[in-house]
């Protein structure tokens, strides 16, 4: 019997042994592609913000010329109708230029026909000679006539002098005028030139503005298609990041589940042997009186010692509702708790050993005590739960809180139910930012759902 007993441990140990080698061999590390995704995916971000950094210049560039546009085609509209009114002014310039110079023809007219009847009085007054003068002193009635007479001639030739001096003075008038308004002309063509001149100049600088706006224009868009392309880029690397840490997370949690496999199998061998040595303390006490009956007394002894190792076991009595719920702002499940399939995976099953809570946009939401305890874990270890709080409730009870963004506690302290023990996340193993809760009796994942209020 204890040959037989030896060769089952025996065979135990060379199993357990041949499963750790097994577990060895076969385990899968991602670790390198996760890194060098990771490396990938900052790459492409930091390309990105380059990219976003250069559209903001472009378009700040094009806006800022755009504005240059508005102001100078201002400036051309002003110049124009400055040029316009300068135009008008010339015309009309023109118009009073013509006019003088028609009433200074008719002037100089009225004044040579003047002249030529002056001339011609003259001329028949020397031609006359004494002759005149006599006429009027004979052909004069009497004295008061002749004075009359020489008065009338004295008058007319007055006449004839103011009448010449007044139509000379309104010529040069005419003149000066004339004169003034050709100047006045000339001042405002040199004005039409210049003015046209400053449109001409303001015409260059608004096309080479038209230009530069529309290099920036072009330059943004080709880096908005190009940061496009890297987005997109981007979004591949994440997927295939979330691929590689998913399966490295279920490689973690299927190696977590072979190490408790092992140590309870261990613990188990313990048992045994421990229950064995002390059978056999009992049994050699026995065999010393009754040497006759040994293999029996052994044999039975042995079996009710199995009955009674069998029927020990711990139990945790709970009732649905005993813990509150971990996520007060955040009640979608989106994975629960059991077997699940990954179709990308080609149908590969896992065991979900919790449930993960999250909605769009959870990121920093809090994370409350499921009931109150100690806490035994507050940091992330590296098993791929990221930052993650383990609680232990008392009663063989824990709960665990993972892929946290940030804890607010430490271990050893005590914590009631409801308290503020971190915010959501998506440090560790995670595809996205959610809470992964577990409930554990016996150092056994259980349904959470069997024990929160929900």
């Amino acid at each position: 019997m204890r040959k037989e007993m030896k060769r089952v441990a025996a065979s135990a140990a060379a199993l357990m042994i041949c499963s750790v080698l097994f577990t060895q061999n076969t385990s899968a590390d991602y670790s390198n592609e996760v890194d060098e995704l990771e490396y990938e995916q900052y790459r492409i971000s930091k390309e990105i913000e380059d990219l976003e950094w250069q559209l903001s210049r472009f378009e700040e560039g094009a806006r800022e010329n755009e504005e240059y546009m508005r102001i100078y085609d201002e400036k051309m509209r002003l110049k124009e109708e400055e040029i316009t009114n300068i135009r008008f002014q010339i015309t009309s310039l023109e118009a009073q230029i013509n006019l003088k110079k028609a009433e200074t023809e008719r002037k100089e007219k009225e004044v040579e026909e003047e002249l030529d009847q002056f001339r011609s009085r003259l001329r028949v007054m020397y031609m006359e000679g004494n002759d005149s003068r006599m006429s009027v002193v004979t052909g004069s009635q009497d004295f008061y006539d002749l004075l009359m007479r020489s008065e009338l001639v004295q008058r007319m030739s007055r006449m004839d002098h103011d009448m010449i001096e007044d139509l000379k003075f309104d010529l040069r008038s005419l003149e000066s005028e004339k004169k003034s308004l050709e100047e006045d002309k000339a001042r405002q063509l040199e004005k039409k030139q210049e003015a046209t001149e400053n449109l001409e100049e303001l015409r260059q600088i608004y096309s080479e503005h038209a230009e530069t706006k529309a290099y920036f224009e072009a330059k943004a868009e080709a880096a908005r298609d190009e940061t496009a392309e890297m987005r997109a880029k981007r979004e591949d690397v994440e997927y295939e990041l979330q691929v590689a840490i998913r399966k490295q997370q279920e490689e973690n949690e299927r190696l977590e589940r072979e190490r408790r496999e092992r140590e309870e199998r261990e613990e188990q061998e313990r048992r045994e042997r421990e229950a064995q040595q002390s059978y056999e303390e009992e049994y050699y006490s026995y065999s010393y009186y009754d040497d006759d009956d040994d293999d029996d007394d052994y044999e039975d002894d042995y079996d009710d010692y199995e009955e009674s190792y069998d029927d020990y076991s711990y139990s945790y009595s709970s009732s649905s509702g005993d813990l509150c719920w971990p996520c007060p702002g955040v009640w979608n499940i989106t994975d629960g708790y059991g077997w699940r399939t990954r179709d990308e995976e080609g149908g590969a099953s896992d065991f979900h050993g919790g449930i993960d809570i999250n909605k769009p946009g959870c990121y920093g939401e809090e994370i409350v005590a499921a009931a109150s305890g100690t806490v035994i874990t507050a940091s992330d270890t590296g098993n791929g739960y990221g930052i993650h709080v383990v609680i232990d409730h008392g009663g063989r009870l824990a709960t665990l809180y993972g892929h946290m963004s940030s804890c607010t506690v430490s271990v050893g302290e005590y914590v009631s139910q409801g308290q503020t023990i971190g915010y959501i996340g998506s440090t560790g193993y995670a595809y996205g930012n959610h809470c992964h809760f577990e409930v554990r009796v016996d150092g056994e994942r259980v349904d959470p759902l069997d024990y929160v209020d929900y």
